[in-house]
Parts: structure tokens; sequence; C-alpha cells
């Protein structure tokens, strides 16, 4: 009876546990494309295998990997993903996560184009709107202020 209750409560630890990766040294201020980015400069392709429970998890543990690089670059691109079985496993996760992601330096990642959406910007583009004095005279024979 001690045995089993050792065992489950191991197990609930192991399982609690899950999710649990954590960004590291700002990786979370890198910027995830849906496809290759337009002006931006290719740096190299990574591949990083995981073995935990969750696909976010295994996105985390790629984007730490990136900033460790000594290129780290601010965006990446996804470029292909599987799963493999772990052989032998007792305890923890039955597959590990494989992901294959290409590496850029964007002069804004948070604005890029990218070749599938078109070369249309991902994020909003804020919009300056400038306003142009007439410095001649005002109404009352004076000169506009800040003219």
């Amino acid at each position: 009876m001690k045995k089993i209750l050792i065992l489950c409560s191991l197990l609930f630890t192991l399982v609690a546990c899950g999710g649990m990766i954590e960004h590291e040294n700002g990786s979370q201020y890198l910027v995830q494309l849906d496809g290759e980015p337009i002006g931006c400069t290719f740096l190299y392709k990574i591949e990083s295998e995981v073995s935990v429970y969750d696909a976010d998890d295994a996105r985390v543990y790629l984007e730490n990997r990136i900033v460790d690089q000594a290129r780290a670059g601010n965006a990446y691109w996804i470029t292909s993903q599987r799963t493999r079985p772990n052989e032998w496993v007792i305890f923890g996760p039955e597959r590990a996560f494989v992901l294959v992601a290409n590496v850029y330096d964007c002069p804004h990642p948070n604005n890029v184009r990218t070749a599938a959406d078109g070369g249309t910007s991902v994020a909003a583009t804020p919009v300056i709107v400038e306003h142009q004095l007439n410095c001649d005279a005002n109404m009352y024979g004076g000169m506009m202020p800040g003219c």
C-alpha cells in the first residue's frame, strides 16, 4: 500500500509539472511568423527536440534555444514540426516534439510582411498625420504661434 501511495504521488507530481517551461533571457519578445518574411535577413536554421506534454512548451523551448545562440535574431518561422515516439518511457511524455525553424533579423519585428499573407503587413502600421500651419498671419494681424 505504501509503494502504491508513493508511486501515485510521484506520478501526480510529474503530471502537475507539465506545462512548466518558462521563457528565459527575453525569449518572450521573439516574434513567431506565419510565413517567410519579406525584408528580413536570414541568420540560420535551428532544430530542437524536446520531450514535453504540450506543443506550447515545445515552442517555448525552441524560443529559449534561439535566444541562447550567438546570433539570436528577433523573429522565427517554424518550417516543420513533427513528433516522434519516446521508446522505453515509463514516466514522462510518450512523444517528443521536433521543431525546425528559420531565424531572422528583422528591422521592425512586430510589423513584418510575409509571403504567406501576400506581402501585406501582419501588424497594423501606425498612421502619422501631419498638419501644415499657414504661417502668413492670423485674423488679428500677428504671426501664428509656432511659426
